[in-house]
């Protein structure tokens, strides 16, 4: 084993759960030397739930001012502001 094609051949043989393995440990150490890579994936998924967080929290913001909560009312507005934004800086990437 003399050069890097024979030391991959002889982990590929390891078997498929060995190989699953070290390319486990690869995205590992990838994810750990580019932490741009985590704050990408973190937005992508505060994105996607955006919407359903920011319509929840205006649902009930406007159900409990009915209810005589007049403080909550600003947070309608304030959620539409913060989804708009978060859409706003998602469009740029």
């Amino acid at each position: 084993m003399n050069n890097i094609k024979d030391i991959v051949e002889g982990i590929q043989s390891i078997g498929g759960d060995g190989w699953e393995a070290i390319k486990n440990i690869g995205k590992f150490l990838n994810y750990l030397m580019h932490p741009s890579l985590i704050f990408a994936g973190l937005w992508h998924y505060t994105v996607i739930y955006s919407l359903w967080v920011c319509m929840f929290v205006a649902l009930v913001s406007v159900v409990l001012y009915a209810l005589g909560y007049k403080k909550l009312a600003k947070y309608a507005p304030t959620s539409v502001i913060v989804y708009t934004l978060i859409k706003a800086i998602s469009s740029a990437f």
